[in-house]
């Protein structure tokens, strides 16, 4: 009986952290060309980061995260034009290719956000 109840225990708390997993849907918009990746990071407080590559694309891109623990996550994402996996930078300083970064309440068990890629202006 003992053993029964500290199994069912042991159930109960494993089905509580699958419920109170999240996800986040990221709609990239303003996305200039096909070229390349997106290159998509979630920072979430306590929670090793999580990553994501998906193909580039005119106009808008989504990226959608699962296994999310937190209630808040910061978004970064670049649009890797030349496929180096890195941010280009000018000889100014500033970035040379699009990139966007938000910090993002997660209230719900399936959360949306929609991001504007900046892209420095033509020299």
């Amino acid at each position: 009986m003992k053993t029964t109840k500290i199994l069912l225990t042991l159930a109960a708390v494993a089905l509580s952290v699958v419920a109170a997993a999240k996800e986040l849907t990221v709609t990239v918009r303003n996305v200039r060309s096909a070229d390349g990746s997106i290159l998509t990071m979630l920072r979430i407080p306590g929670q090793q980061p999580l990553y994501a590559k998906t193909p580039a694309g005119a106009g808008t891109v989504t990226v959608r995260f699962e296994g999310i623990e937190g209630d808040e996550a910061g978004v970064w994402i670049i649009h890797d034009e030349n496929g180096n996996y890195q941010m280009d930078m000018r000889e100014n300083g500033g970035p040379a290719e699009g990139y966007a970064t938000r910090d993002c309440l997660l209230p719900d068990e399936r959360n949306t956000v929609e991001i504007d890629l900046t892209y420095p202006e033509s020299v």
